[in-house]
């Protein structure tokens, strides 16, 4: 079951903090994309003169997470956020995410009970899958990875799959497809934080579309051409 929600408000004029929740074998890029938005965000934020956002990456015992690209990220313990209120709480998925869920059963319950005390709960991939698990996409529309579809609704049929969207806004959560769309996702919530301006400059400076539209399919025409020509 959906817990309520009671958003809090980001004090004005102090940076907004953006928590990025790290777990063994969770992807890499969907972590590493999404941070070097909010990363890009803050610089251009900070020429002029405004607030940005606070980076922290954070694990439930805290120290060295090795990813499922092998890579390894340092983090503080979720236990020691003194974050009130926290702002975006950003999950990344796994490739693994079957057997991540089963490991990290602490975290779910973590993420239930973080959730009315963030403004913003979000998802990258199959981060989808932990949120779900928590009780926090009861009736609500979501996005993940066109790979996993099926599982996810084999495991979460109270949870609506929108099996084309990049990304979805559900009010206070929000939820992307796979990988690279994480990167849309974060300048889609810089624009709501900052405008369009904004995120448009973050985009120019890290090379990458501005962002695809939120209803533009997973797998796209051209791609799927492309694919077909192999």
């Amino acid at each position: 079951m959906t817990t309520s929600h009671d958003t809090p408000q980001a004090t004005p004029g102090k940076p907004r903090s953006v928590i990025f929740v790290a777990y063994p074998q969770m992807g890499l890029l969907d972590m590493s994309g999404a941070q070097t938005v909010f990363w890009a965000a803050t610089r251009r934020l900070a020429d002029l003169g405004l607030p940005g956002y606070t980076l922290h990456t954070a694990s439930l015992r805290g120290g060295p997470i090795r990813t499922a690209e092998g890579l390894t990220v340092q983090t503080i313990r979720l236990g020691d956020l003194t974050l009130e209120p926290m702002h975006t709480l950003i999950v990344p998925g796994s490739p693994y995410i079957r057997q991540a869920l089963v490991d990290s059963s602490p975290l779910v319950e973590w993420l239930h009970k973080a959730y009315s005390r963030v403004e913003r709960s979000t998802s990258v991939c199959s981060g989808a899958f932990f949120l779900a698990r928590a009780g926090l996409l009861d009736g609500l529309r979501v996005a993940t990875h066109w790979a996993m579809a099926d599982q996810f609704e084999r495991l979460f049929p109270q949870v609506e799959l929108d099996r084309e969207a990049i990304f979805v806004e559900q009010g206070p959560v929000w939820t992307s497809a796979g990988v690279s769309a994480g990167i849309d996702l974060s300048l889609a919530l810089v624009e709501a934080d900052h405008g369009r301006e904004v995120a448009m400059q973050v985009a120019r400076r890290l090379v990458v579309y501005y962002r695809r539209p939120d209803n533009q399919a997973q797998w796209n025409p051209l791609l799927q051409s492309q694919y077909s020509t192999q």
